[in-house]
């Protein structure tokens, strides 16, 4: 019989391991009971103990073969425009970050072998953009063939946050969205750490967004991920009422005026009216929360900041009453819902062409073998 490979770990790398996972050792030895010995230096792990390991820690596989603990400087200076918002990640944060980099990453460097150069959205914008509000607004939609009556085409919430999608996979923009960490339903992610995020890439930028925030949330996060990928600058988005930089609040204002135009709230406003009927009425036909609507209102001078107070606590109050709505049963109607088509038709096209190896191809994914089949079978159905 063959002799199972073991794997020496150095006890300053089991040390660091244990710290990160923020994992309890008394679970960690009730699972793995000989882990005490590995610990010790008396016995070395198998190669799939130790693989087992690391996925009960939460970290990578890799890091635990290192001589020397990997520093969180390193993570913290790669990602600075998100540690910077964030000095303290949690850990389902970090992961999801660097999850979506190594996707982002791989995406990149299979675009510009394919001849790839800056995506057209943001060469134009670059040159077009005029730092006026409603003229940028417009520019923006325009760069993604949106018409400025696009919220009149889609019918809900949902139907609107997927429509955009489209529209920016379309452009190039890479766009995942989960409410867990990975595949693991006990990981999920607070919406008190992060709504979104954008980690930049001239040909590959890709937006993160949190499915546990309210429908119209996604929706806002989105279109302003998107102009950050505009402006080109990795971005978390955590709060959009929080007082920020001139940028973020540049950004805020662009957004609000992508998602609601002026000139047609002007149009549909009455004054006189009930005017939170008003607001409900016109939060439903522009696709964004009551409060992001009476935020735009008042900005506009057309209600007072009394109002918008009065909507924003029960707006805080609705969130908090309101039960978390579960994941699409199907799995693979999930799948699709939080991983970029674009992503997922270029890595099986690399594998079955042979540049990747399936493994690779399998962990990019987040799929086992069988899934693998079933997914290729209908993205290529046709080989």
């Amino acid at each position: 019989m063959t002799k199972s490979v073991r794997i020496s770990v150095k006890p300053e790398i089991w040390d660091w391991a244990l710290t990160e996972s923020e994992r309890d050792e008394r679970e960690l030895l009730k699972r793995f009971p000989t882990a005490a010995k590995w610990f010790k230096q008396e016995q070395d792990p198998t190669f799939r103990q130790l693989e087992n390991m690391a996925n009960f820690l939460r970290v990578p596989f890799g890091y635990l073969l290192l001589d020397t603990p990997p520093k969180n400087d390193a993570v913290a200076a790669e990602f600075r425009s998100i540690s910077n918002k964030v000095p303290q990640m949690s850990k389902n944060l970090l992961d999801t970050i660097l999850e979506m980099d190594r996707r982002r990453s791989w995406m990149g460097d299979y675009r510009r072998e394919l001849g790839w150069s800056k995506l057209g959205i943001i060469e134009k914008f670059e040159q077009e953009n005029i730092k006026d509000v409603v003229a940028d607004a417009r520019l923006a939609k325009a760069l993604l063939g949106l018409e400025e009556d696009w919220y009149t085409k889609v019918r809900d919430l949902d139907h609107a946050f997927r429509f955009l999608r489209d529209k920016l996979e379309k452009a190039g923009v890479l766009v995942m969205r989960s409410g867990i960490v990975g595949t693991n339903t006990h990981r999920p992610l607070d919406i008190n750490d992060f709504r979104a995020f954008l980690l930049y890439d001239d040909v590959a930028p890709l937006i993160f967004v949190n499915n546990n925030d309210s429908k119209a949330g996604k929706v806002f996060s989105l279109i302003h991920e998107y102009l950050h990928v505009l402006f080109e600058q990795e971005d978390i988005f955590l709060d959009p009422y929080l007082k920020t930089g001139s940028l973020e609040t540049r950004i805020n204002v662009l957004t609000a005026e992508v998602l609601m135009p002026r000139e047609k709230i002007f149009t549909l406003w009455r004054a006189g009216t009930d005017v939170f009927a008003q607001i409900e009425s016109l939060s439903s036909i522009f696709k964004v929360s009551q409060l992001a609507m009476s935020i735009k209102l008042n900005s506009l001078g057309l209600i007072n900041q009394r109002i918008v107070e009065t909507i924003k606590a029960k707006s805080v109050q609705h969130f908090e009453k309101k039960a978390r709505e579960g994941e699409e049963i199907n799995f693979y109607t999930t799948y699709y819902s939080r991983v970029s088509m674009r992503f997922i038709e270029s890595v099986i096209r690399s594998a079955e062409s042979g540049d990747i190896a399936y493994t690779e191809a399998f962990s990019l994914l987040g799929i086992k073998g069988k899934t693998y089949d079933n997914i290729k079978a209908e993205v290529m159905p046709y080989g």
